[in-house]
């Protein structure tokens, strides 16, 4: 018995000593070490992507593995100045976070779990690379975002090269005349209301102003100014109406949705680009993102300048 015990102390010795041997430093990044068994994790990950597409050869494998070295201790020394400034996730802003995530997904609690579980994902994993995550915005805002601005002349010369983007749709605003046309209505009754409105027309062909032209016409008669509209959004029916009209024009009287209609366009706005206040915020928005970005690159470069780094493979 003692001889079995000795011989299994041996064997869980040599496994252990043997594992050990194993797991090498891959990189020394001022005091924490990248071991070979975190590099391999990363690399299955890479590279399950990589081949998906093709096969990799010695010198591309090789190249990718430096590649996914380089971020892990990119990595590392954000974790290290995370610590270094003392940043922290409380249990509060991360309970927080992942109602946010169930509230823009519609999921449930237990919805949100059994997601994780078919991504092969634990929740306690996902609640970590969540605090991950969280403290990366933190330090972003404290060493990068903090420091970007965003000048008016920077926000001009984007919108300049993006105007595309920002045009307004063409609208038009329309005073409205509108004679019910019953549904049963014979010929004669259309005829004599087809008349009335080309009376009304040409009371605002001559001159008169469309509210003074409308309050003339008794309650029989039904319209208004239809605010501002966007001529994409409109009524087919009515816009092939007015589509054609100039500011101050009216259209022959014509029938559309059950009445006998007669409009004036009172104005039009073609589509245009505008660098309106919300136009600005966005573009304010994209520019901070952007330079963001560009600073928190520029600010892992000078991290790694100042860092002691010591790759062994």
């Amino acid at each position: 018995m003692k001889k079995i015990l000795l011989l299994g102390l041996l064997l869980i010795w040599t496994t252990t000593s043997y594992a050990t041997a194993l797991i090498k430093t891959v990189a020394m990044v001022n005091n924490d070490a990248v071991t070979s068994y975190q590099l391999e994790k990363k690399m299955a990950t890479a590279m399950a992507a990589e081949t998906s597409k093709r096969q990799l050869n010695l010198e591309e494998h090789n190249s990718l593995q430096m590649t996914v070295l380089n971020g892990m201790i990119e990595d590392l020394l954000v974790e290290q100045r995370i610590r270094e400034i003392g940043l922290s996730v409380t249990d509060q802003e991360l309970s927080s976070a992942i109602e946010d995530v169930q509230r823009q997904n519609n999921l449930t609690s237990e919805q949100l779990k059994t997601a994780l579980q078919a991504q092969g994902m634990s929740f306690a994993d996902y609640r970590q690379d969540l605090r991950k995550e969280i403290l990366h915005y933190k330090l972003i805002a404290r060493e990068v975002r903090s420091k970007v601005q965003v000048t008016k002349v920077e926000i001009r010369d984007y919108f300049n090269l993006h105007q595309a983007e920002y045009m307004t749709l063409p609208t038009i605003q329309l005073g409205r005349i509108s004679y019910l046309l019953p549904s049963d209505a014979d010929e004669k009754t259309r005829e004599k209301l087809v008349q009335q409105a080309a009376i009304a027309r040409q009371q605002l062909l001559a001159g008169k102003s469309f509210d003074e032209v409308l309050s003339s016409l008794g309650g029989d008669v039904e319209g208004g100014d239809m605010g501002t509209l966007v001529e994409k959004e409109m009524n087919q029916d009515l816009y092939q109406i007015v589509k054609d009209l100039e500011v101050g024009q009216v259209n022959e009287p014509a029938e559309a949705l059950g009445n006998i209609h007669v409009f004036q366009v009172l104005q039009r706005s073609p589509a245009q680009a505008e660098l309106s206040e919300a136009v600005s915020t966005a573009i304010e928005k994209i520019l901070a993102a952007q330079n963001s970005e560009k600073r928190f690159a520029d600010w892992k470069k000078e991290l790694r300048k100042d860092a002691i780094i010591d790759i062994r493979i």
